[in-house]
């Protein structure tokens, strides 16, 4: 299953969403985790890769895809996994997409769970991986604003063919009537909310996923909820309200 993980701009969290999400689904299936913005690469930064070959590299050639996967074994509790990563890493330069659906439907034949962090934006290198996917979610903050900017990948994914699959609210904080808005406006399949924490920026600090470093945390049970829904396994989303939120922020 090839999974774009979008926003209509840049800074809701987007990345650190798709590669929380991933290393929770490589426990449900085996998971590759593609870095889709070769422009503004940050996957690897957040799983403190350097590779030495990367995305571009196969899209000109220079690289096979093989080569170009990454195999980092995690342990969450006193489970094991292993997070496959194509990162998309190198020089800031203009790179050919046009391969880039044929690289992803190459993966799609070996993993379960193929996530791709879309380029934030609606610019070409948004819409080639938008278009390759065949489920979309619209990652936003809970701020009006956000929201708009969440729509307009609707209308980009309308005008190719697609459809959004479903919203995820991240940094949270109670605000259950702009998450009823995302809901009303983006998807009506809330797929996950993740709130707001101090864990996200330590785990970032020591150069590991947040569900890896805090896994019994409630920023990770939220991810692990969402990860569920991607998968398939219903799983309930509350919009709880700021009181309850901040009693349950310990």
């Amino acid at each position: 299953m090839i999974i774009a993980i979008a926003s209509g701009k840049g800074g809701v969290g987007k990345t650190t969403i798709s590669v929380n999400v991933a290393v929770l689904l490589s426990f449900l299936g085996r998971t590759v985790v593609v870095d889709g913005d070769v422009a503004l690469p940050n996957v690897h930064v957040h799983l403190n890769l350097s590779p030495s070959a990367s995305l571009p590299e196969v899209l000109k050639g220079e690289a096979s895809l093989k080569e170009a996967i990454y195999e980092l074994p995690f342990k969450v509790g006193k489970k094991e996994t292993t997070l496959h990563v194509l990162p998309s890493s190198g020089p800031l330069e203009k790179i050919d997409l046009d391969g880039f659906p044929e690289v992803v439907k190459e993966l799609d034949k070996d993993y379960d769970f193929v996530i791709v962090d879309v380029a934030a934006g609606l610019s070409k290198y948004a819409l080639l991986p938008i278009m390759a996917s065949e489920k979309i979610y619209v990652v936003v903050n809970p701020e009006k604003a956000s929201i708009e900017d969440g729509k307009r990948v609707i209308s980009v994914a309308s005008s190719i063919g697609k459809e959004v699959s479903g919203v995820i609210v991240n940094r949270y904080k109670g605000e259950k009537a702009l998450a009823e808005l995302a809901q009303k406006e983006i998807s009506e399949n809330l797929a996950g909310i993740v709130r707001e924490s101090k864990l996200v920026k330590k785990a970032w600090e020591i150069g590991k996923p947040f569900v890896v470093a805090f896994p019994s945390s409630a920023v990770s049970k939220d991810v692990a909820k969402l990860a569920k829904n991607m998968a398939g396994m219903k799983t309930e989303i509350k919009k709880y309200g700021k009181l309850k939120y901040f009693l349950r922020l310990a």
